[in-house]
């Protein structure tokens, strides 16, 4: 897929909003996972935190890593599939863009 220049313009505005949402929710999924411990816990509470990040970590390369035009729709898709985008700024896409990721999602998903 060609990647339009003023798509790739409307992604790269909306790339530290998307990772500032994804970071907030890892971080209050952190939270509850560390607020769920009971006492004598710490051990199953640490791993669960671990495998938490670890998850969050992978899911953050995905959408962020290797930034570049050429893998923007990927991008996009995936911060579609995570609800990092609302659904006004998926909006402002173009028409090929927004059936592109669309038509991905509801094959894939």
């Amino acid at each position: 897929m060609s990647f339009l220049e003023q798509d790739w313009r409307h992604l790269s505005r909306l790339k530290p909003l998307a990772l500032d949402r994804l970071c907030r929710r890892i971080l209050t999924e952190a939270q509850a996972i560390i607020a769920a411990a009971a006492e004598g816990e710490h051990h199953r509470v640490y791993l669960a935190l671990y495998r938490h990040i670890e998850k969050s970590d992978r899911l953050i390369a995905d959408s962020f890593n290797d930034w570049s035009r050429s893998r923007a729709p990927f991008h996009l898709i995936v911060w579609r599939q995570h609800n990092l985008i609302t659904d006004e700024e998926f909006a402002a896409f173009s028409p090929e863009t927004r059936g592109f990721v669309e038509n991905w999602l509801s094959q894939w998903s």
